[in-house]
């Protein structure tokens, strides 16, 4: 690589991590998740080098070295995600946790039915891409029932409600909704390649639980476990690279690369010192995020001019806003908590962010989702996000109408 490359290259890297702290910094005065207006930013950066400087084409000089840091980042991400989710939630009521779960989740799965049905049916080709029904209803399906768990899990802290009975019911249902939909979302792309790739993501599934309890029970080894403690970042240099790994054998394999980092993170030992561990690698990864946003962005100006469907942003976002957010209240109802608290719960399980955005990603890789279709939903996922601070706010100016109220009738 040429000293005039490597310095494009480090300008782009500067100018995209600039432009996602400019993102952080307007969604904390705008009083949004990070994520939101981050993902925005970078997606308009990336349209910005196609329409103004003409970068960003597959075969430009020095992007795969950009797409190695962004799907570098994105493996490293999945590894603390995972790992979280493992962690996610003390143990709670199980009906209350189990009809949250199932409220949030199913009438979401029915709505991606419906929305699969109204693409393949009505939808232009543009939006019905080439992928089998099967495989494109499976993924609907999944992408709308998606709670995001690292991004709920900061709103909680932000708003202090992370030890909150309301917090903690939302973390857990949501870590059980995630761990489910990430395995769906394996068949899905596993349907995607045909026959064989639903044979390997059976056979990818079936061999990951003995490969993850294998390492789990080796990086409990005293040795290890000294490692991570003494020796914290040779420790991570180990795991992003084994992260790495994992993620391009199941790439390579047919399947998403965000099954492999997100075993290598269910294998990681909950506590102690890989704890730490994982912890620092999902910072860096999240360092690392915004260059496949911008990527993504470029990807999008560049190989498809005029994939924007209002009539698929409204009929996605509409779907997924009323079925999240009349599921989740029924399901926290009939799982014995008060309107007040349901209503909260609602809001909170309407949060899709970096859960949504890293399956849509996956889903858009292996050609299940075309572009058109792709950028509804990657809008439906911020507008479901940026929602839950507004809609939080109306269920708390809603309890302090009701309260007054009681106190002046008394």
């Amino acid at each position: 690589m040429d000293a005039l490359i490597a310095g494009t290259l480090a300008l782009l890297l500067a100018g995209v991590l600039v432009t996602a702290a400019v993102g952080r910094w307007l969604a904390g005065r705008l009083k949004q998740p990070e994520i939101v207006l981050e993902i925005t930013v970078c997606l308009l950066l990336g349209a910005v080098l196609v329409s103004q400087v003409g970068w960003g084409a597959p075969e430009t000089a020095g992007r795969e070295v950009l797409e190695f840091l962004g799907h570098f980042g994105l493996a490293l991400f999945l590894v603390s995600a995972a790992h979280g989710i493992r962690q996610g939630g003390d143990r709670l009521s199980g009906r209350a946790v189990a009809w949250l779960s199932a409220g949030s989740t199913l009438p979401a799965m029915v709505s991606g039915v419906l929305l699969a049905t109204w693409v393949l049916t009505v939808g232009s080709a543009d939006l019905r891409g080439e992928a089998s029904p099967t495989a494109l209803t499976l993924m609907l399906a999944v992408s709308l029932a998606v709670t995001a768990v690292p991004v709920l899990a900061g709103i909680l802290r932000d708003r202090r409600m992370e030890n909150t009975e309301i917090g903690r019911l939302a973390m857990t249902s949501a870590v059980a909704i995630d761990a489910v939909t990430w395995v769906l979302l394996v068949v899905a792309i596993g349907l995607a390649t045909g026959q064989d790739g639903a044979v390997k993501a059976v056979a990818v599934l079936l061999g990951g639980i003995p490969a993850v309890l294998a390492v789990r029970w080796i990086a409990r080894t005293r040795a290890l476990e000294t490692l991570a403690s003494r020796h914290p970042y040779v420790a991570m240099i180990l795991v992003a690279v084994i992260a790495y790994a994992a993620s391009q054998t199941t790439g390579g394999l047919g399947l998403t690369e965000i099954f492999g980092a997100v075993l290598v993170g269910f294998a990681l030992p909950s506590d102690g010192a890989w704890a730490r561990v994982s912890h620092q690698l999902g910072r860096l990864g999240r360092l690392l995020l915004p260059v496949m946003f911008t990527l993504t962005g470029t990807a999008l100006a560049a190989g498809v001019p005029n994939v924007v469907s209002w009539e698929a942003i409204v009929i996605a976002t509409g779907l997924a806003i009323v079925s999240k957010l009349a599921g989740s209240y029924a399901g926290a109802r009939l799982g014995a908590q008060s309107r007040l608290a349901s209503l909260k719960l609602a809001a909170l399980m309407n949060t899709r962010g970096l859960t949504e955005i890293a399956v849509l990603q996956a889903g858009y890789s292996a050609g299940i989702l075309a572009p058109g279709l792709f950028l509804a939903l990657i809008v439906m996922a911020l507008i479901t996000t940026g929602l839950s601070g507004p809609l939080l706010w109306a269920v708390d100016r809603y309890a302090d109408a009701r309260t007054a109220k009681l106190e002046s009738a008394a």
